[in-house]
């Protein structure tokens, strides 16, 4: 369903408007691409959910962060100021979401997982799947920095770009977090009754495929070689939560894309978005993101106003 978390994908999390973005590919056709992002006015407030990718976004951030919380899979997990010049890590399988003080200009990188495995195995280094970088964990890497000052001049001056140069600049981030980030993911670092990376890759893409309609257990457990029971068992030590869970928390992130249009009601977004009712709606959004719809679409509306006030 989601195309990536970066340009326009991204832009609707944080409700800008076509920010640039500068995108590669590996060559087994794994896409590479980065984002600048810029917030001129303090007191943002809340992200939008991103949508679940198998896939990391590094953050580098060019202006200093006094209030700056990170939300995974429903919790916060970490609430801290970072210094400008500093680089952080959000897991797109963790349905992340911030809250957002301060002006803000970062460059945001969208590494799939398989890249990271994919330059891996050319280096012949190690078989890395994952980035050992904790939420919200801030690092200063002075080549993390280089690599995206590099790009600063052809986000400002599009005569500027040039693909291969493109390509080696986001192709090299990528190669550098392998190497010193890089965590092996192998058969024996499985925790023992989780499903397998493959099995857990096969249910969230079935899962993003029938959003809308659902789909059965017993489907996805024969898709796995496993038991509906032992499916559901392992998916819920894998991810923190059920398939089913996790689908309708899928369905949340698809309507608030929806809310973000005033003049659709409730109930209508209930349907659209694959639930039986609006009652029922209002119960999963409640759970997921702390308070009603009502509310939520509220204080986007103030945000929205106090913003227009702002420029006039």
């Amino acid at each position: 369903m989601y195309e990536g978390a970066f340009g326009e994908r991204l832009a609707r999390s944080f409700q800008i408007s076509s920010p640039p973005t500068l995108q590669s590919q590996t060559k087994r056709g794994s896409r590479l691409a980065v984002t600048e992002l810029r917030i001129d006015k303090p007191g943002y407030g809340m992200t939008s959910p991103m949508g679940s990718d198998d896939a990391y976004l590094i953050c580098l951030n060019f202006k200093q962060q006094t209030t700056h919380e990170l939300w995974c899979d429903g919790r916060s997990v970490c609430s801290t100021a970072y210094e400008a010049g500093t680089t952080y890590l959000l897991d797109l399988r963790r349905d992340p979401f911030t809250y957002i003080g301060d002006p803000l200009h970062s460059l945001y990188f969208y590494i799939p997982r398989r890249a990271i495995g994919e330059v891996s195995e050319e280096l012949e280094d190690l078989s890395a799947g994952d980035i050992a970088l904790q939420p919200g964990e801030c690092i200063k890497d002075s080549i993390i920095m280089s690599i995206g000052q590099a790009l600063l001049p052809i986000f400002r001056n599009p005569s500027a770009f040039h693909q291969p140069l493109m390509d080696h600049l986001i192709q090299g981030l990528c190669a550098h977090l392998a190497l010193n980030f890089g965590r092996a993911s192998t058969k024996s670092a499985i925790v023992k009754g989780t499903l397998a990376p493959w099995q857990q890759r096969r249910v969230t893409q079935m899962m993003r495929e029938r959003l809308f309609e659902g789909i059965s257990v017993t489907e996805l457990a024969e898709a796995c070689d496993l038991s509906a029971g032992a499916l559901v068992r392992g998916f819920k030590r894998s991810t923190g939560v059920s398939p089913h869970q996790w689908l309708l928390y899928r369905r949340i992130d698809f309507a608030i894309e929806l809310m973000l249009e005033p003049d659709t009601s409730l109930a209508q977004i209930a349907f659209s978005a694959g639930f039986s009712d609006q009652s029922h709606f209002s119960r999963v959004f409640t759970q997921k993101m702390g308070v009603t719809p009502g509310a939520w679409r509220k204080s986007q509306a103030c945000s929205r106003k106090n913003e227009k006030y702002l420029v006039a």
